[in-house]
């Protein structure tokens, strides 16, 4: 007798919750925290397109936080740091806290960020290899060429 799946009690249910979970989890994690062993997980996103949706949203949404926070930190900004003081009480030895202190503080633009973020969003005009993209622009105009010809 074949085994009923688990998929409509373990899985179904909790699709919105997975979406979630897929933000800051993987796979493994998700199906660990389902109870579900992990080659099963695997069969039941190939199998079900409910888990594959919901996998893909939570996904895709965290695709757009990393590349807002790969943004920030190529163009730079402002952040709030706290600092907590503790001194020894003369009497007692113990630590206590004495005061809170809060700067403002600016992170620099970062060169690495910077330089994925225009490798990835203007292909046209940045590489790392200038040479190389120059051979590529005049690559792309041969074949151009070579197109025209063969059409006439």
């Amino acid at each position: 007798m074949a085994r009923p799946c688990n998929y409509e009690k373990r899985i179904e249910p909790y699709l919105s919750e997975i979406s979630e979970m897929a933000l800051t989890m993987t796979d493994e994690q998700i199906a660990e925290t389902l109870g579900v062993g992990y080659s099963t997980f695997k069969r039941y996103k190939r199998d079900y397109k409910t888990l594959q949706d919901a996998l893909k949203s939570g996904r895709k949404r965290l695709v757009i936080t990393l590349k807002s926070t790969l943004i920030e930190k190529a163009k730079g900004f402002d952040y709030l740091e706290t600092k907590t003081i503790k001194e020894r009480d003369e009497e007692t030895g113990e630590l206590f806290i004495s005061r809170v202190e809060e700067y403002m503080k600016h992170a620099t633009p970062d060169v690495a960020a910077l330089n994925l973020l225009l490798k990835n969003y203007d292909k046209d005009n940045w590489a790392n290899d200038p040479q190389v993209l120059e051979l590529k622009k005049k690559e792309l105009k041969l074949k151009e060429q070579q197109i025209k010809n063969n059409e006439w």
